[in-house]
């Protein structure tokens, strides 16, 4: 005998809700670019730079790829932070990078002073600068 009763068809429903939501407010896999050649030719291109990032763009298509080194945030933690919060502001601005190929680079090292851990002061930047790039494409 069950402790707890089953819901079925509510709990069905919310979760096919869930999956619909979560599925339109993604990148299609195909947004992102793989290939190396083209990746390094939109590097060769001049960046716009802000303090934390580097944004490489070059016209004709569409996509974007991201790069975090390792040299510039040690921890794994930080990385996926960082390419997490990348990742959210493409998925935003999805209409202003059309007919762009573009690039994000992380270009200056993050947490000289927090002994190299990425702390919420140096987070909060890197957010602001993504969402003010993004906006001046606009």
């Amino acid at each position: 005998m069950r402790a707890v009763p089953r819901v079925v068809n509510a709990s069905l429903f919310k979760q096919q809700q869930e999956k619909d939501r979560k599925a339109s407010s993604q990148l299609a896999r195909s947004f992102s670019l793989s290939d190396a050649n083209l990746i390094r030719s939109i590097l060769a291109q001049k960046p716009s730079n802000t303090k934390h990032l580097a944004i490489h763009t070059l016209a004709g298509g569409a996509g974007y790829a991201l790069t975090v080194p390792k040299k510039l945030a040690k921890r794994a933690i930080d990385r996926n932070r960082i390419k997490r919060l990348m990742r959210e502001s493409c998925r935003q601005n999805l209409l202003n990078l059309e007919g762009q190929q573009v690039v994000l680079r992380l270009r200056k090292k993050i947490g000289e002073s927090s002994s190299g851990k990425l702390r919420e002061q140096e987070r909060r930047q890197i957010k602001a600068q993504l969402f003010n790039q993004a906006n001046s494409n606009k």
